[in-house]
């Protein structure tokens, strides 16, 4: 079954932007109505109310209240749910101008589903300290129905991180990959966490309102709750932690996730796994091995370390760089199940000096960092602090002879 965007009971974001000039005090159009505001391929990307009085637009806008006023004057709900019923709207940004009010949702509206705008006029002619009986009489309704997207090649999971097959108990994030982008506002409706008897774990990830999505929405960040990972916090003390050494766990991804097109995607996706001890200890860069690359070639360098790295983060915090600090262009991997990362330049390698420069903001999988462990509050865990924005290990590519004597 499919479930409509998550209604979030937040404080609307609410961005009034009153349009330059002065404002007619008594511009009113005939009545108020709706309109629906399209993008260039003609998808509705927001909603107007047109033909309100500016004055009294402008009034609500200076008011304390103007997030409440605002989101009863004009609410977009996703249908069936009845106009009368006293719901918070789905969450958006509104803006002013003139005699025009326009809601943007904060998340795009989603394909194959129906949504209710509901115009009060009345809101504007309250005062601040009155309110609206529950009769939308006079008020302006409109329905649209945003049409499924056409057929096409199903959106898929191609990827899961951590990639290894056992997992330590205080894992703290999974990276959800896709093949194509997806929709956003219902990811926590889509995931599952069941243990090895086939019973759900209860309310194990931290569910944020925003989603941890990459800028193209191809890659969602999954947090198991910290509170139940760090030890002697209450979340942990009432409902013990999410995973538990020695046992099974299947995270099941629904195929009814829908993907920005508005299709479902290709099938559920599971992720078996075993979890073995918690990792307490700080990730220590004396235990990683380096292999230099070959002078006059495009063969990479490669760093391989004693247990699995936070995936997202060997992509982006460590770097090469030459003898005169600038940074060496080229492509990253990552493999063995996040125990090794390569580079591979654009261009081939000259001899001399390079270094791999790490940011220390590096972690594992239970959120241990450079020379500071997750559990660094515990005066029986701290060990040896690394305050050094970067680590720095070097090596030397050799000269081409130097090469043909090995």
């Amino acid at each position: 079954m499919f479930w409509p965007p998550r209604v979030v009971v937040l404080a609307l974001a609410c961005d009034l932007l009153l349009a330059a000039g002065p404002l007619s005090a008594g511009a009113r159009a005939a009545e108020p109505e709706i309109r629906i505001v399209a993008d260039e391929a003609g998808g509705p990307v927001a909603f107007e109310a047109v033909g309100l009085s500016a004055a009294e637009l402008a009034d609500v806008a200076k008011r304390s209240d103007v997030n409440g006023r605002l989101a009863r004057l004009f609410a977009v709900y996703v249908a069936p749910a009845p106009a009368t019923q006293d719901l918070p709207p789905i969450v958006g940004r509104y803006t002013v101008d003139g005699s025009t009010l326009r809601f943007t949702p904060r998340f795009p509206f989603s394909p194959g589903l129906r949504y209710r705008v509901l115009l009060r006029p009345a809101e504007l002619k309250l005062n601040s300290d009155q309110t609206l009986p529950p009769s939308n009489q006079g008020s302006v309704t409109r329905e649209i129905e945003i049409p499924e997207a056409k057929a096409g090649e199903p959106t898929e999971i191609a990827a899961i991180y951590p990639s290894a097959s056992t997992l330590p108990e205080n894992n703290l994030r999974f990276y959800l990959h896709f093949s194509a982008s997806m929709a956003r506002g219902a990811a926590y409706d889509h995931v599952r966490l069941i243990n090895g008897a086939g019973a759900a774990v209860e309310v194990p990830f931290l569910e944020i309102g925003e989603e941890l999505w990459d800028p193209r929405a191809r890659r969602f960040t999954l947090i198991i709750d910290p509170g139940r990972v760090k030890q002697g916090v209450k979340p942990r003390e009432d409902l013990g932690p999410v995973l538990e050494a020695g046992k099974e766990y299947t995270l099941i991804v629904s195929r009814e996730w829908r993907d920005a097109s508005g299709r479902r995607l290709k099938g559920d996706f599971k992720k078996r796994f075993r979890v073995g001890p918690p990792i307490a200890t700080a990730i220590d860069p004396a235990l990683w091995k380096v292999s230099a690359p070959q002078p006059a070639t495009t063969s990479s360098v490669v760093l391989r370390f004693p247990k699995p790295l936070d995936h997202a983060m060997l992509l982006r915090t460590i770097h090469v760089t030459a003898a005169d600090g600038s940074v060496v262009k080229g492509q990253v991997a990552v493999s063995d199940e996040e125990r090794r990362w390569e580079f591979i330049p654009d261009s081939p390698w000259r001899s001399g000096q390079f270094q791999l420069v790490i940011d220390t903001a590096l972690e594992d999988l239970a959120g241990n960092r450079i020379g500071h462990p997750f559990e660094a509050d515990r005066l029986d865990a701290i060990e040896k602090q690394i305050d050094l924005e970067a680590v720095r290990i070097p090596f030397v590519v050799p000269s081409s002879a130097a090469a043909a004597e090995r």
